[in-house]
Order: structure tokens, then sequence, then C-alpha cells
């Protein structure tokens, strides 16, 4: 800890500003991305490719960690590609470039996987485990844990890059991993519920009772971890 006590900087902001603030039409994104006619077709095979791998990885090293350890790492996995309306969507909400190649290196997250663990420990596991992988290249971290996001929101964001192999080359994909506990999971359903469900009275205030919760989720995951740790000794 510093002596000025001042906050420790958190590395999940990034340089947001530099993003541009002009949004596009819809015709112009989806001209701009070549997508209204090949989404479904090499577009999206690339994507599928990726994630396939990075779901068979995650099996492979639960697998290999129970047969070390006699002890599922993993608790359950979730994965999905991005629908072509929630790309062009995100591409105007967040006003990108209009260059495709940009916008593809702009949204990382179009193939994406959850990985759900039983206790807080295990995240970390599971995060070393992915960086021990030689065909996996982690490329960007963001830790929603050490600093939750002001809503109370807690995960580990990591984008990873894998090799596909096409008649013309290599190509990296990126590949969104989001790593939680079963507590942060089930924050997250509701907070996601909440967040998109309409004509819901006094939201501000469930709000903040989630943001509360949030809080007791963070006690609960180091509870567990604790009688983990006892009943394992």
């Amino acid at each position: 800890m510093s002596d000025n006590n001042q906050q420790p900087r958190n590395p999940n902001l990034g340089d947001l500003a530099n993003l541009p603030s002009d949004l596009l039409s819809g015709d112009v994104v989806k001209q701009a991305l070549n997508m209204s006619s090949k989404f479904a077709g090499e577009f999206e095979i690339r994507y599928q490719t990726a994630l396939d791998l990075v779901v068979d990885k995650l099996k492979f090293i639960d697998r290999s960690y129970q047969l070390e350890h006699d002890v599922k790492l993993i608790d359950s996995l979730q994965h999905r590609i991005k629908t072509l309306e929630s790309i062009m969507e995100k591409i105007q909400r967040k006003g990108l470039i209009k260059q495709p190649a940009e916008i593809r290196n702009k949204i990382r997250d179009i193939a994406g996987v959850r990985v759900i663990t039983k206790f807080l420990t295990d995240i970390e596991t599971v995060h070393q485990l992915i960086k021990d992988q030689p065909d996996i290249e982690i490329v960007q971290e963001k830790d929603y844990i050490r600093y939750p996001k002001p809503n109370g929101y807690q995960s580990l964001h990591l984008i990873v890059e894998v090799p596909i192999y096409l008649s013309t080359g290599t190509e990296r994909i990126p590949v969104e991993i989001q790593i939680r506990t079963i507590a942060m999971n089930f924050w997250a359903s509701l907070e996601h519920e909440l967040n998109y469900k309409k004509d819901v009275d006094n939201k501000e205030q469930l709000r903040d009772d989630l943001r509360r919760k949030a809080d007791d989720i963070t006690k609960l995951d180091v509870e567990m971890d604790q009688i983990r740790q006892k009943l394992r000794k």
C-alpha cells in the first residue's frame, strides 16, 4: 500500500476516450462489415472454428485436472456466437470506425465462452492452465474480481487468440473467455434480467439492492473457499 493512500489504478478502464463518437446506420454497418450475405459463411465459420477449439481445450483442461486431483475444476461451460444483429447494435452503440478490419479488431467478443467454477480460487487455477496452453495466447485481461464494476459485477475476462488453418493460410481469431463462480454467475443473470426488462417498478432501488448483494457474494465465495481448504487438509 502506498504512503499517499491513492487507490490502485484500475487496468480495466483502457483508452476509451479515443473511440470515435459518430454512430453508423444499419446499412452502412452491413456494407462496412461485408457480412449481410457472408455472415453465415466465411465470417461465421472462422469464429465457430475458433470457439470449438477453445471449448475443446477447456474440456481437456478440466478432464486432465480431474484425473490428477480427483475433483472437477469447471462446474459448467456456456458458449455462443454473437448474432449479426447483436454485432451491429454494438458497433452503433460504441460508435466504432467504419473500416471492416478495424471493426473486427475492436469487437473481440464475437465468439464467447463462459467458464463457471464452484470456488473462487478455481478461477485463478483455470486462468493459469489457459496460460500454459501453447496454442492459446492471452492478449487481454480484465479483472472484474479484483476491480468490480461500479454496479457490483464480478468476473475475470480474457481475450485469447487461437490459430485456425485455412487454404489461404493461418489466421488468429479472438475468443472471449469469462471465468466466474456459480454465485457470481447467479448474480450476473439477475442483473442482466433487470437491465433488459422494461416497466420494472423501483428499478433504481433494485439496482442498489443488487449492488449490496454483490458484496455478500464476495464474502460467501471467500468463506466457501476457506471451508473447502479445511476439508482438504
